[in-house]
């Protein structure tokens, strides 16, 4: 994100602009690639709350928020767009505020890996999660990225 300092995150946060809600998508090729017609966008603020029940030393990833955003609504899935977008704006909001921490740095992209997107990029990221006792594994030789070393054994459950 750009001009973060600027922005009021924690509004973001709480702007539900007419979700949820669930919409009908005829595109053959969206429908294939993610396995019906039934599309649900959940609110912001639902992502926070999801992020929030990740407890300490454990993990989730946007698709696994989305999967159960998706199951808990009768979708067939979730936006994937404004999931990525959501789960940066929990993260960024929590960062602005003094207290109430969301623990963002649970929440990974696909495959267990970090997301340089976060408030301090993945320095920040790697260095909680490795407080809670995770291994982080780069990969890449140019284009350098971090996952968390066997992420799926500590995977929290949403449903």
């Amino acid at each position: 994100m750009a001009n973060e300092a600027r922005k009021d995150f924690n509004a973001m946060l709480h702007d539900a602009k007419d979700m949820p809600r669930l919409q009908i998508v005829t595109d053959p090729k969206t429908i294939e690639k993610y396995g019906g017609s039934r599309m649900y966008f959940a609110p912001p603020l639902d992502y926070d709350r999801a992020m929030r029940r990740i407890p300490f030393g454990r993990l989730t990833t946007v698709g696994d928020i989305r999967a159960h955003f998706a199951r808990a609504s009768g979708a067939d899935f979730t936006e994937p767009i404004t999931a990525g977008i959501f789960v940066s704006i929990a993260a960024w909001a929590s960062s602005q505020r003094q207290e109430d921490e969301t623990p963002w740095w649970r929440t990974l992209k696909a495959g267990g890996e970090l997301n340089p997107k976060y408030p301090g990029g993945v320095e920040a990221q790697r260095a909680r999660l490795e407080a809670e006792g995770h291994t982080i594994v780069q990969r890449g030789r140019k284009n350098l990225r971090y996952f968390v070393a066997d992420y799926t054994a500590s995977l929290f459950p949403l449903d």
